[in-house]
């Protein structure tokens, strides 16, 4: 067993705090159009361009536990500096789904598409290292160990 130490997830929280911020950023640009378009609390509906950055918001909060969760456990069991580099990605592709969402529903598209993409490689990522940890503590197998020494013990 093995202790994890701040300096093992300094990435991953400052990645997270990066995404809590971009969260409070989303929210204010929503409470600037609901008073742009004079949608009155607690009504969702009613202007179709307030309606789009209602949604982008949403869907971002509902996305951010998935993103979450993904990006520890890759930076927990994978290796922290991939996930924290693909959890940037993945708050990139939000910024662009945002972004394009305000414009027009299909504008959402290309941002939506990369943070897609990324949650996969993040959710990848955690398989292969939780397999990595399982296989470790109850079967004493070392994937890594095994791997290296099946490619370099390959006859040419």
């Amino acid at each position: 067993m093995s202790l994890i130490h701040t300096e093992d997830v300094l990435l991953l929280a400052i990645v997270t705090l990066i995404g809590g911020y971009q969260l409070v950023s989303f929210a204010k640009l929503t409470g600037a159009a609901r008073r742009k378009f004079k949608i009155v609390y607690p009504a969702v509906t009613g202007n179709p361009d307030f309606e789009r950055v209602y949604r982008a918001q949403q869907n971002t909060l509902e996305f951010f536990p998935i993103f979450l969760c993904t990006m520890w456990v890759a930076g927990v069991y994978f290796h922290q500096i991939a996930a924290a580099g693909a959890g940037l990605v993945y708050l990139y592709g939000r910024n662009k789904y945002f972004s394009g969402y305000t414009v027009s529903v299909e504008g959402r598209l290309p941002g939506f598409r990369l943070s897609g993409k990324t949650l996969y490689a993040m959710l990848g990522m955690s398989v292969v290292g939780l397999t990595h940890a399982v296989l470790m503590e109850y079967l004493n197998i070392n994937l890594k160990v095994k791997l290296l020494h099946m490619y370099y013990n390959k006859k040419y």
